[in-house]
């Protein structure tokens, strides 16, 4: 007898720790309601955990992210130098520090003009191999491209003769799809670096612009008016054989397309909609879906594995945006007084290019997308800031 209530009680026991140990935390359960968008129910699990551990660095850190849901700058810098006091390496998450750093004014991410002989430099883009870029760059009324290295050094003048513009580096960083008037209209051309052979890959009397490599090198997607000098749809040109493709047909303006990075997929910009919302679709067209969309303009998108990153006026001017299209989550990659331009971001998604006009000249920035702001700069700018 005694030996069955041993066992009924040994039973009993292990079952209130199955269901001890099941029962979800109350920080389990906020972050659970945070990735889900019930923010309000997530404040308050957060701070009933809070209550029950006032030094968990955990609690602190997705507190500061429901703070800032809330537009609560005060919470949130208080969270963020409690974390910081709690936990130094906790303090570094990229995405809280992305975040904090626009709350402050700053830049998420420092960047660092290129210099270039005081030229007018427009767009730029990265080669897959080496530190090298290509842009287009004037001195005067002309653009030409020029290529050269990241810091700006070794800068040789490629193409001449005419308006130039919109570089993009084939994937095997042997040629340079670019865009030239020399023929009297815009035309879509392929120079050679090791030939340095040009040739012309599109022919008509429309406009041809934006275009950009297919991953395989075989293609080349751009924006054109050929078949109505009213309505600008997204093509691609087999740069071989010079077939071309229209991929979009509505009556509003499609443009900035740019491959996803399996080739599968284009991406690209339309007002279908009234503001201009960034959108996906097979890389033959087709089977069009939106994938970002605000009240402003949204355009010039790069999508890498799950990241978009894309331009916008949300937030009044010009600036550079990164969009998860799983987790929805958006952050300001950029953050000044200048409209940012023509983000180019090389194919592993660290790096980025972008023009900015400053005193009536444009100037190419690097961006290091791999090193945001020190975690100690930011804890010392939130402290001078609550002392003022």
């Amino acid at each position: 007898m005694f030996e069955i209530l041993y066992r009924l009680f040994a039973v009993v026991i292990l079952f209130f720790m199955i269901m001890t140990c099941a029962r979800k935390s109350d920080l389990e359960l906020g972050v659970e309601a945070l990735n889900k968008g019930e923010y309000d129910k997530a404040r308050k699990l957060f701070k009933t955990a809070l209550v029950k551990d006032s030094l968990d660095s955990e609690v602190h850190y997705n507190l500061c992210l429901i703070y800032i849901h809330f537009d609560s700058t005060e919470q949130t810098l208080l969270h963020y130098l409690k974390l910081a006091e709690l936990n130094p390496v906790r303090k570094d998450e990229r995405e809280l520090r992305e975040l904090i750093a626009v709350i402050l004014g700053l830049e998420p991410y420092p960047a660092s003009i290129i210099p270039m002989r005081r030229m007018n430099q427009f767009k730029g883009t990265f080669s897959p191999v080496d530190d090298l870029i290509a842009l287009a760059a004037a001195q005067r009324d002309k653009a030409e491209i020029y290529v050269a290295n990241l810091d700006g050094s070794g800068m040789e003048r490629i193409i001449s003769g005419g308006m130039n513009t919109d570089p993009d580096f084939s994937p095997d960083g042997n040629s340079i799809v670019f865009v030239s008037d020399r023929d009297g209209d815009e035309d879509l051309y392929l120079y050679e670096i090791t030939t340095k052979e040009t040739r012309r890959i599109t022919d008509n009397a429309a406009q041809d612009f934006a275009p950009s490599f297919a991953p395989d090198g075989k293609e080349v997607v751009f924006v054109s008016n050929m078949d109505n000098p009213y309505k600008w749809e997204i093509y691609s040109v087999n740069i071989e054989n010079g077939r071309m493709r229209r991929l979009t047909n509505n009556d509003y303006w499609d443009g900035f397309p740019r491959f996803t990075a399996n080739g599968q997929a284009v991406v690209f910009s339309s007002k279908r909609n009234g503001s201009e919302d960034i959108y996906v679709m097979r890389r033959d067209g087709g089977a069009e879906e939106l994938l970002f969309s605000s009240p402003a303009d949204d355009n010039d998108p790069t999508l890498i594995k799950e990241n978009l990153f894309f331009k916008s006026q949300m937030d009044d001017g010009w600036e550079i945006y990164q969009y998860n299209i799983r987790t929805r989550g958006l952050v300001r990659i950029t953050n000044n007084s200048f409209d940012d331009w023509s983000p180019q971001i090389s194919d592993d998604g660290t790096k980025m290019l972008v023009s900015r006009k400053i005193r009536g000249r444009w100037a190419l920035y690097f961006i290091n997308l791999d090193d945001p702001l020190d975690a100690d700069y930011i804890v010392a700018e939130i402290k001078k800031e609550k002392g003022r």
